[in-house]
């Protein structure tokens, strides 16, 4: 009996590793919609069917996740509500100027859901969907504005309630185990990586994929961390700490790379003398990334061990790199030991930056509220062309719809238009929208065709509630499946929802063969409208879509010329890495490519800022005024990326570097050191060739690139 127990609980843990988790998912989401079905027509809500399609909006397989969406949802709903009002008060007697002012109020919430991310771009979807659904019914019947609105708030919330509680009680699935074993990985991985970095001291450099795991690590541990926060209190407390952590990741992940491509840079250029002054000094770090065993921090609490080791050792580092300097300078040109030196500097910046983020990886253990340092917030590239172009077509799409609604008196005009609303929200939204303008439209389709069985063949043998959910089950069941399958996620959606809506469920059924197909096709319409003004304003060619991230790069070059010093250092990095994470999505080579120019201008971006930061250390006014004037010509070539505007700067560097070199052997300034090296690190970048091609990629031309950085 014993082992027959222990075979079915083997048997269990198998399934829930397995396909257990997708079951459950679905098992719960279609409890959850039947409960909201049923309590809305406990309460006598007018359209059950609206709390139905609610839980299947906010379903996700994470409690956290549920809540988040469910948050903003609320949030953009009531948004919706306040301006449907003001448009209806306003306008209530001119039904045209309405129809313009609702076209442009979607059209900027569609804007909003395309310019921001994750559950915030959510909300703004909510605040135009719920302002159709509301305001077009309200717009025939202005007396009954309240009545309808607090029926739909009504259901809306109802939904949103039933999935959350069903989701919370039944067989939880937490994200903050996930959140755990993310940063547990993160922190274990980057300290992994260095080990075996300097194991062969600055020969291994980091590749292309290297630096896009970091970069997928540290996005997703930003949603998860966003996510969890509507969990548990510990979650909350520990948020400053968390987004504290995966800025000092980023930090230090851009300063090893720096160091490895400065040191291939020497390789390239013969200085084994400079290199083999280093090695020592490199090869010392990996005895401090582990503790007392031999180990690595599995977590949190192990942490403080090696962030005492690697303060302690900080000093030594220093010691160490300026004996081998003594030793240098005896046997290698001017030019050498400079690059010697722009090394030494990475190195310690390296080793400082693992230090404060092991300090900030130890912190995540000590339930405490504060944080030493301020937690900068991750800051998205977002692009404004996009946005506006989601929202001229989404306005373009409603004055099409709406225009021929009122022209022609379609009686089902307002549900065309209201698809076309979620079409256009949820098109622009998604991260491969021509994916998912096929996969919507395909789901709608099949949807609508499931529902002419199960409202016509199987709805009218039932007599009661349990029987009616019996009717339903096999169809949202197939389309829950499609839906949580990662290649098909659209479609299933689309099934769904089409399914509960073109069914209408209520207590009194009605079986109108008539008013369901005008029902129906004006929902078809709708979401086509949406899908045809897609694919008119569509999303660029991959080429051109190369040539805008290699343009934006360049942007956020230059933003490190001018951009105040306080925020600049952490947006600059967020924002070039949320550009890589664009940059991934393309196919090879141009992925390889523009990845290794976007890592080229975070070491680069890098140097220019700690320039900016010395610029006060320089005291002398010639050198200020030449080093300000040095900065206007980097802004200029990072933004026109011309071989005129490059020789310029490089030029200018040359001369201040030279004038750094005299006044640094006349007069005893360490002081100008610093500035020497920065200056040294954009130099030595900009007269990488094959950064500069990559860089340079103008829209009329896509020609491939051989790029010669290291890999």
């Amino acid at each position: 009996m014993a082992k027959h127990s222990e075979s079915l609980g083997a048997l269990w843990q198998q399934w829930l590793q397995g396909e257990g988790p997708r079951w459950i998912f679905i098992a719960k989401t279609l409890l959850a919609s039947f409960f909201a079905f049923w309590l809305s027509i406990q309460l006598d809500f007018d359209k059950p069917a609206t709390a139905m399609m609610t839980v299947f909006i906010v379903a996700q397989p994470q409690s956290g996740l549920v809540v988040a969406k469910g948050f903003y949802r609320i949030i953009g709903t009531l948004v919706g509500l306040v301006i449907t009002w003001l448009l209806l008060a306003s306008f209530a007697q001119q039904q045209e100027l309405f129809i313009l002012c609702q076209a442009l109020w979607i059209g900027l919430c569609v804007a909003g859901a395309a310019r921001f991310r994750e559950f915030q771009a959510y909300a703004f979807l909510l605040a135009g969907y719920t302002s159709c659904l509301i305001g077009f019914p309200a717009v025939m019947q202005p007396e009954n504005f309240f009545s309808i609105a607090q029926g739909r708030i009504s259901e809306i919330i109802l939904g949103i309630l039933c999935a959350a509680i069903i989701s919370d009680t039944l067989f939880p699935q937490r994200l903050t185990p996930r959140l755990v074993a993310a940063v547990r990985g993160q922190f274990a991985g980057l300290l992994h990586f260095v080990h075996e970095a300097v194991a062969a001291p600055l020969d291994r450099t980091i590749t292309v994929e290297d630096q896009l795991r970091f970069v997928s690590q540290i996005l997703a541990l930003e949603t998860l961390r966003a996510s969890t926060i509507f969990e548990t209190p510990d979650s909350r407390i520990r948020d400053d700490r968390l987004r504290l952590f995966n800025a000092d990741f980023m930090t230090v992940t851009t300063s090893l790379h720096a160091l490895q491509q400065h040191a291939w840079r020497m390789r390239e250029q013969k200085r084994a003398s400079a290199l083999a002054a280093l090695r020592p000094c490199v090869a010392e770090i990996a005895p401090q990334l582990t503790r007392e065993d031999g180990s690595i921090p599995a977590m949190a609490a192990e942490a403080p061990e090696v962030a005492t080791r690697l303060q302690a050792f900080l000093p030594k580092l220093e010691n160490d790199l300026a004996a081998s300097r003594e030793i240098l300078q005896e046997k290698v040109s001017a030019q050498e030991l400079l690059e010697f030196d722009c090394a030494a500097e990475l190195l310690r910046d390296v080793v400082s930056e693992l230090m404060q983020l092991t300090q900030s990886y130890a912190a995540l253990a000590v339930s405490a509220h504060s944080t030493d340092r301020v937690a900068p917030t991750f800051i998205p590239h977002t692009e404004a062309s996009e946005a506006i172009i989601a929202g001229v077509r989404a306005t373009a799409a409603m004055l099409a719809v709406l225009v021929f609604w009122i022209t022609t008196g379609w009686s089902n005009g307002a549900t065309a238009a209201t698809l076309a609303c979620i079409g256009c929200a949820l098109f622009a939204a998604s991260p491969a929208p021509l994916a998912a303008v096929k996969q919507m439209s395909s789901g709608f389709v099949l949807g609508f065709i499931a529902a002419v069985f199960c409202k016509f063949l199987l709805l009218p043998e039932a007599d009661n509630f349990i029987m009616m959910c019996l009717a339903f089950l096999p169809f949202l069941l197939a389309g829950s499946l499609i839906m949580t399958n990662p290649r098909y996620p659209g479609v299933g959606a689309g099934f769904n929802l089409m399914l509960i809506s073109a069914i209408a469920p209520d207590n009194q059924m009605v079986y109108d063969m008539a008013t369901f197909l005008n029902d129906g096709m004006a929902q078809l319409v709708g979401i086509g409208v949406a899908g045809v003004a897609f694919l008119l304003l569509a999303v660029k060619p991959v080429s051109a879509l190369q040539l805008r991230l290699a343009r934006h790069l360049r942007h956020e070059l230059a933003r490190t010329t001018s951009d105040s010093l306080r925020q600049l250092p952490h947006s600059f990095e967020s924002r070039t890495r949320d550009l890589i994470r664009r940059i991934s999505t393309l196919p090879e080579p141009s992925r390889s490519t523009l990845t290794l120019c976007a890592l080229s201008v975070l070491e680069l971006g890098d140097a220019t800022v700690d320039l900016r930061r010395s610029l006060p250390q320089a005291g002398n006014a010639s050198l200020q005024k030449s080093l300000t004037a040095l900065l206007e010509l980097l802004a200029t070539a990072f933004r026109r990326s011309d071989a005129d505007s490059r020789r310029a700067a490089i030029k200018a560097l040359q001369e201040s570097l030279r004038e750094l070199t005299e006044l640094l052997a006349s007069e005893e300034k360490p002081e100008l050191l610093p500035l020497q090296r920065q200056l040294y690190r954009i130099y030595s970048v900009l007269c990488d060739e094959a950064w500069f091609a990559a860089f340079s990629q103008r829209e009329s031309g896509t020609e491939k690139l051989e790029v010669s950085h290291a890999s």
